[in-house]
Parts: structure tokens; sequence; C-alpha cells
């Protein structure tokens, strides 16, 4: 009787356990999903932080506008030498901040829409870049900009 008893509450025992372990992996899935989502909404926020600090920065900018307004509508070789390296400086600031995006647009923390704006903007930009001898890099993130601008891969 006790043997029998005892077999009993050896089988509830192990059946908690095992339903403990069901209910700990589905916490454990449940918490890693709340992580993606945190982290994707932090990723979001310091895009769109990015983007408003690089607007504010061009807004506030005495020459800046005035610029690049210049080097888009007379050329890049209508600039001082002066214009030319602030301008420089600025679109580098640019593409480090594409940069970061792509990489987490790659980790799957930004969206579908941030690639597709990513890749509209950068066929306009590709030759400005050239001109301006904006350094993209060689690793993935230049290979993206130059196929997304459709040209030759490097």
């Amino acid at each position: 009787m006790i043997e029998k008893n005892s077999e009993k509450l050896n089988d509830w025992l192990a059946l908690l356990a095992n339903v403990g372990v069901v209910v700990g992996l589905l916490l454990l899935a449940y918490e890693l999903r709340e992580a993606q989502h945190f982290a994707e909404t932090q990723a979001a926020v310091q895009r769109f932080d990015q983007m408003q600090s690089a607007n504010t920065e061009m807004a506030m900018s005495d020459s800046l506008g005035r610029i690049r307004i210049n080097a888009k509508s007379d050329g890049v070789p209508s600039l001082t030498p002066d214009e030319f390296y602030r301008l420089q400086r600025w679109e580098q600031s640019v593409v480090l901040r594409m940069r970061g995006q792509y990489v987490q647009y790659v980790r799957g923390y930004l969206d579908e829409a941030t690639a597709e704006g990513f890749a509209g903007e950068v066929p306009e930009q590709f030759q400005y870049w050239q001109d301006l001898g904006v350094n993209l890099g060689n690793g993935e993130f230049s290979q993206a900009v130059v196929r997304a601008a459709g040209k030759e891969g490097p």
C-alpha cells in the first residue's frame, strides 16, 4: 500500500514538474517576445530622435542649408573649400546615421518601410555623395547603397 501511494505521489510530482517546465517555457517565450518588441521600439525611437536632431541642426545652421541648396542646384564644384568641407562632413554624418539604421534593419529592429525609405533616397544621393567624396565604407552597407543606386558592386 505504501509503495502504491509512493508511486502515485511520484507520478503526481513528475506531472507537476512537467507542467512547471511547460509553464516556464511559455513564460520564457513571452519574455523573449516582449524583449524583441522593446528592442524594435527603442530602435524606432532612436531613429526618430536622430532624424529630429539632424533636421534641427540643419534648420538652426546659419549656412548649411544654403550650402546644400547651392551644391544641389549649381553642383559641388561651385562650393568654396570651406563650404565643401562643411557639407562633406554633414553628408558623412548622414551616411553614418543611415549605416546605423541599416544595421538595425538587418537585425530586424526596423520595419520594411524604413528600408524602402532608405532605398528610395539612395539613387538621388549616390552621385552627390561621390561628388563630395563621402566614404560609404566597404561592408554590407556600402554594397546595399551601390545596389540601391543601380550601380556596379564594389
